[in-house]
């Protein structure tokens, strides 16, 4: 009987504890893998109309990121279908515009082995653009005598002459823009190279103030070299700032020696730094002039140099 009760017991324990007491190793599940081969025609989301129609919709939504990824999916998983070069151009143009200029040239220089010469133009102009974009002006100037074609020379001219631009070479920019306008009979971006001839004309005479005649200004006189950069207010706290002090040590030298002593350490102290201030206020003065004229010059032409060779079709379009 106590055999019969005990195996009874065994069982009801194993019956509850039966899955943490086994020492069996657990099974392992099944992992199935299938090859899934896609129609063109198909209305999956990973056929080719899909993954085209998803990049262009995240492109125009403004996530470059997600929309680079996607054409390239199409491009790598496209080779032959007539808008490869189109999603590779747009993958480049994605990276641009997340400022990521080093990817954006490996995915243009994929284009440099395609079979049509529209693309190869399109990656001689735009690879350039990257360096020109990162002010690697040297770097950018240095691919245009490899990348020069009858079809993209006049846009890679235009393109030094924004680099000569943005060096601050109004002449020699000048001189390039007058050329191309020159010798194109008619051109979409004439309107362009006029505002841009008139706008080197002005750069040439953009106020400059000299750092050293600033300082000069302010050791005769404390604060006129502010003035002279045209920061009057600054000028006047700079002269109150130097003179007062100075005007407590001369008034009472004779009856507290100590004090116009410290007095006047602190006078010839800001006096020092008004000279050294007027100095740096005179070069910041001339870098914002320049930056404003650089930054008014992108925003208002009618066509940037991101603009040229922005846009890429299909084949079949």
């Amino acid at each position: 009987m106590f055999v019969g009760l005990f195996a009874i017991v065994s069982l009801f324990f194993v019956s509850i504890f039966g899955d943490t007491l086994s020492l069996a190793e657990p099974a392992h599940p099944q992992t199935v893998v299938e090859t899934v081969f896609v129609e063109k025609n198909s209305n999956c989301a990973y056929g080719r109309e899909q993954i085209l129609s998803f990049a262009n919709k995240l492109y125009e939504m403004g996530d470059y990121s997600r929309a680079s990824v996607e054409y390239l999916r199409y491009g790598f998983l496209y080779p032959d279908e007539p808008c490869d070069d189109m999603a590779f151009f747009r993958a480049g143009l994605c990276k641009e515009k997340e400022k990521k200029f080093s990817q954006a040239r490996i995915i243009y220089r994929q284009l440099e082995n395609s079979s049509d010469d529209r693309a190869k133009n399109f990656a001689r102009y735009r690879i350039p653009l990257t360096y020109f974009l990162e002010d690697r002006f040297d770097s950018a100037v240095a691919v245009f005598d490899t990348a020069k074609t009858s079809e993209v020379y006049g846009a890679l001219e235009y393109l030094r002459g924004w680099i000569l631009l943005k060096q601050r070479k109004y002449s020699d920019a000048l001189e390039i823009f007058k050329n191309i306008s020159d010798n194109s009979e008619k051109s979409d971006i004439e309107g362009s190279l006029k505002y841009l001839e008139h706008r080197c004309r002005q750069g040439l005479k953009i106020p400059h103030r000299s750092p050293f005649l600033a300082g000069m200004f302010s050791a005769l006189v404390p604060g006129l070299g502010r003035g002279y950069c045209g920061r009057w207010g600054d000028g006047f706290f700079s002269f109150i700032l130097v003179g007062a002090p100075a005007g407590l040590a001369a008034a009472m030298w004779d009856e507290d020696r100590t004090f116009s002593i410290v007095m006047a350490s602190f006078a010839t102290f800001f006096y020092m730094g008004n000279i050294y201030g007027s100095a740096k206020g005179a070069s910041i003065y001339n870098e914002q002039k320049q930056k404003i004229f650089w930054k008014t010059t992108w925003q208002e032409v009618p066509h940037p140099p991101t603009m040229l060779y922005s846009d890429l079709k299909c084949d079949e379009e």
